[in-house]
């Protein structure tokens, strides 16, 4: 196919708001993360965050589109799930668990991202009621610049106070799917699921995983 020579037309801009879930994180008994040492291995939860960012693309044809996003999202710690009797030491003090079961942990994850994507529209765009509806699926690959804090870990009525982070920059790669309805030619609505992959392993704790799912609204210059 053909590649247009730049047209300002093909130029669109959007911004996305939704919800991020942070997958499951495993950490090891070799835990040195935060400030936080364990003596056994766990999996750390965490509530669902939210999501907003803003993107610039170009449309090179009917088939494709290239677009670059700039985000940010947020969410808090929930729990951390242990099989077996645990001790996080932090600054010299500790925290016991007896048995298995789960600790209440207290804080946030935080993180910037840059993603450079490309969008098949496989179909094209269809007619729908009184305006056109167009798939997505796509990917491509960016960074992430994350601080995770850690404020406390309780279990039982007591507390053990942490104040520690961990941060970096990170390389992530996604994949993300969608659908784009227009009633005109320059506006559109639509949602995109997105699947995120971070490079981010370190301290006993194994690589980030994400879902997204976003709300859009598109201006086609």
């Amino acid at each position: 196919l053909e590649v247009n020579n730049f047209k300002k037309d093909n130029v669109y801009g959007a911004i996305n708001a939704g919800a991020t879930i942070l997958n499951d994180l495993d950490f090891g008994a070799d835990l040195n993360y935060a400030g936080v040492t364990t003596t056994v291995a766990g999996t750390a939860t965490f509530d669902t965050g939210a999501s907003i960012s803003g993107t610039i693309g170009y449309i090179l044809n009917e088939l494709f589109r290239v677009e670059f996003e700039l985000g940010y999202t947020e969410m808090d710690h929930d729990k951390a799930e242990v099989g077996a009797t645990i001790t996080f030491t932090s600054g010299g003090s500790t925290l016991t668990k007896t048995g298995s079961g789960t600790v209440d942990v207290s804080g946030q994850v935080e993180a910037l991202y840059g993603l450079t994507n490309v969008i098949l529209t496989p179909l094209g765009s269809k007619s729908f009621g009184n305006g056109k509806l167009t798939p997505l699926i796509g990917g491509g690959i960016g960074f992430v610049d994350w601080e995770d804090t850690i404020d406390s870990i309780s279990s039982g009525g007591t507390t053990l106070t942490v104040n520690g982070e961990e941060s970096a920059t990170d390389f992530a790669s996604n994949i993300t799917a969608g659908l784009e309805y227009s009633q005109s030619e320059n506006l559109s609505i639509g949602f995109r699921y997105r699947h995120v992959w971070i490079n981010s392993g370190k301290n006993g704790v194994e690589d980030s995983e994400a879902d997204n799912i976003a709300g859009t609204l598109t201006y086609r210059f």
